[in-house]
C-alpha cells in the first residue's frame, strides 16, 4: 500500500526518482499572458519577467530590433487606430527554449514564424494572449497553416497601400476645439464636421475600390492591386468627361 502512495504521488508531481528530482511536468501554457484593454496593454501572471517590453515603433518606420537571442520570440501587437499609420507596440518573450504558438483570446492559434508573431488588435476583439508550448513532435513540416498566410498577406498588401480606408474623414474630423476660443471653436468643429460628412462619401467610394484591390493583392500582388486602382483611375476619368461633355 505504502509502495502505490509513493508511486501515486510521483505521477502527480511529475518528479522522476531517476533523474534525481527533476521535475518532468510543464504547464501546456507559459504563466504570463498580455491582456488588451482601454488602458493598453498589460503584462498579467506569476513570472511578467518572462515577457519585456521593447518599445512602440511607427508601422512601416525604418526600425531595427535588438537581438532576441535563440530562446525567445517577438511580439507585435498593431494598432492602426493610433496616428496615421499605426503603431507596433512590440514585447520580447523567453520562450525558455520551447517552441512557442500564440493562443488569442483562448481559441485563435496563430503560429511564430521567424521568431516573430503580429497581433492586430485595433478593432478591440483581441483582449488577451497567452503562449502555448509545443510538443516538437506535433509540428508538421511547415509550420504555417493556410489562413496564417493569407493573414499575412493580407497585412503586407495593406501596409504597402498607399491608401488606407477612410483615411480622409480621420484627418478630417476634430472635435477638440468645441469649447475654445469663445465660441469659435465650435464653429471651426462645425466646418470640420460638414468637410468630414462630403469626405466621408470620397472615403466610401476609395474604401470598396480598396477591399476589391485588396483581394486582388491574395491573388496576383501588386500586380493585381494595381490592375484594379488603374481601372478605377480610367472609369472616374470617363465619367468625369462624360459629365463635361453633357454641357
Amino acid at each position: 500500500m505504502w509502495v502505490s502512495l509513493v508511486l501515486l504521488c510521483l505521477v502527480l508531481t511529475g518528479c522522476d526518482p531517476e533523474t534525481s528530482g527533476k521535475v518532468r511536468y510543464k504547464p501546456v501554457l507559459l504563466p504570463v499572458a498580455l491582456t488588451v484593454g482601454p488602458n493598453g496593454v498589460a503584462v498579467e501572471g506569476e513570472t511578467p519577467s518572462v515577457v519585456t517590453p521593447i518599445g512602440e515603433f511607427s508601422v512601416g518606420a525604418d526600425y531595427s530590433l535588438p537581438s532576441r537571442g535563440k530562446d525567445a520570440i517577438y511580439v507585435l501587437l498593431r494598432d492602426r487606430s493610433k496616428g496615421k499609420s499605426g503603431f507596433d507596440q512590440v514585447f520580447r518573450v523567453q520562450a525558455g527554449g520551447d517552441q512557442l504558438t500564440v493562443v488569442v483570446n483562448g481559441t485563435t492559434t496563430i503560429q511564430v514564424k521567424d521568431g516573430q508573431v503580429l497581433i492586430d488588435v485595433t478593432d478591440g476583439a483581441v483582449k488577451k494572449v497567452q503562449f502555448k508550448r509545443v510538443d516538437q513532435a506535433t509540428v508538421k513540416e511547415g509550420g504555417e497553416s493556410y489562413w496564417s498566410k493569407v493573414g499575412a498577406k493580407w497585412d503586407k498588401g495593406w501596409d504597402s497601400s498607399l491608401y488606407k480606408p477612410f483615411v480622409f474623414t480621420r484627418w478630417a474630423y476634430d472635435d477638440s476645439t468645441i469649447g475654445k476660443w469663445c465660441g469659435l471653436g465650435f464653429v471651426w468643429f462645425l466646418m470640420r464636421l460638414a468637410l468630414t460628412i462630403v469626405l466621408l462619401f470620397v472615403d466610401l467610394a476609395l474604401t470598396a475600390v480598396f477591399v476589391v484591390a485588396q483581394v486582388a493583392y491574395l491573388f496576383w500582388a501588386g500586380t493585381g492591386r494595381n490592375i484594379v486602382w488603374g481601372v478605377a483611375t480610367l472609369a472616374v476619368i470617363v465619367s468625369a468627361f462624360r459629365w463635361m461633355s453633357s454641357y
